[in-house]
């Protein structure tokens, strides 16, 4: 495993994090530019489509499939998650454009970002996969002749990392 998914799942610092109030439910959510960066940041260029369009009986856009496909750790990756729309309006655009972002923080959120903001005091994905990552290794000689070195991934530090979110 190299660290693609290890830095996508870092959490997003306090700062980040808008708290939304009331509704259906009290959450707490990153923006859906932040979410973009942060799959800019990591993986780089991303495709991003609306796989189906969900609507009302009256003809009206009230969600949507969205699909994201992405290269992690080397490995394609495609990922259809639904989103949808807390306050409908007559507007089928307006009603997409917010159906989509929901639906790609939500297959975001299937690749481990943001997931600490779905799981709350539970999660464990970063730390487990840092430790993972931190674990020595063997000096060997691979497959291919290429020989290792032991060396390990520099460890998380938070406070390095608030430095990076502030600028």
């Amino acid at each position: 495993m190299s660290d693609d998914l290890y830095q996508l799942s870092r959490p997003f610092p306090d700062s980040m994090i808008v708290k939304k109030p009331g509704g259906k439910f009290e959450a707490s959510y990153v923006a859906h530019g932040v979410i973009t960066s942060r799959l800019l940041e990591v993986l780089g260029p991303f495709d991003w489509s609306i796989a189906k369009v969900i609507s009302n009986a009256d003809g009206i856009a009230v969600g949507c499939i969205g699909r994201l496909e992405v290269i992690v750790d080397g490995r394609p990756v495609v990922i259809e998650e639904v989103g949808d729309v807390e306050q409908v309006s007559a507007n089928s655009a307006t009603n997409l454009k917010m159906a989509s972002s929901d639906s790609l923080k939500r297959a975001a959120m299937r690749l481990g970002l943001g997931l600490h903001l779905w799981v709350g005091d539970n999660y464990y994905l970063h730390r487990s996969l840092e430790k993972r990552l931190s674990a020595p290794v063997n000096d060997a000689t691979l497959t291919d002749g290429t020989e290792t070195t032991g060396t390990t991934p520099k460890p998380y530090n938070a406070s390095e990392e608030a430095d990076v979110w502030e600028a």
